[in-house]
């Protein structure tokens, strides 16, 4: 019997990525300009939310990330519901966009945090594009769970079932996908879509 292949991506998805970015930036911030947050209704923190030039914006991630994502936190109740997913049979592929310059060694130090947290998973595919289009389509995953949500449209529009995670700030993009507001939730519409295959 065929294996269903859950794909998942790391930041935003398993990890409250945004959250601890934006902690840094309003660190890094106080070394610049100090003025603070700008437009707290700006459609992501890298967009005009900060009083920062793009070039400003590059250099905080290119000189920051790789730590970032060290000492990230799984997002609440991640790690038990990917347990009773593999548990039940799933086969849990990691699917992430970390590459170079943000990340000097991307596969080790993605690999280190994921033992250090406990997080199963059968295969770990770093993708070197935002477009996880292909290794979906390589490694036949039965549904994606991805948070970017133009990427998402991608993705579905290339074949791809896929699922949105809802975060602090793709809550106003439109789609007509399914998104999952909670890894309880996940379980749940993981499950049901499941069944209907």
């Amino acid at each position: 019997m065929k294996k269903f292949r859950l794909g998942l991506d790391i930041d935003n998805v398993i990890t409250d990525f945004d959250k601890e970015v934006l902690k840094e930036m309003l660190i890094a911030d106080k070394t610049k300009r100090n003025r603070g947050i700008i437009n707290p209704n700006a459609s992501h923190m890298t967009k005009g939310m900060f009083d920062w030039s793009k070039e400003e914006v590059d250099e905080f991630f290119n000189n920051n990330m790789e730590r970032i994502a060290e000492n990230l936190k799984p997002r609440r109740n991640a790690r038990k519901i990917i347990d009773k997913l593999t548990h039940e049979g799933y086969e849990i592929y990691l699917i992430s966009h970390r590459a170079y310059p943000h990340y000097n060694q991307p596969l080790e130090t993605t690999e280190k945090w994921l033992k250090d947290n406990k997080i199963n998973y059968h295969k770990l595919i770093l993708s070197e594009t935002p477009d996880k289009t292909p290794e979906c389509i390589n490694y036949k995953i039965d549904l994606m769970i991805d948070d970017r949500v133009s990427q998402c449209i991608k993705m579905n529009e290339n074949g791809i079932n896929v699922f949105v995670m809802k975060t602090r700030y793709n809550w106003r993009d439109k789609t007509n996908l399914k998104v999952i507001t909670s890894w309880e939730n996940l379980y749940s519409e993981v499950t049901k879509w499941k069944e209907k295959m």
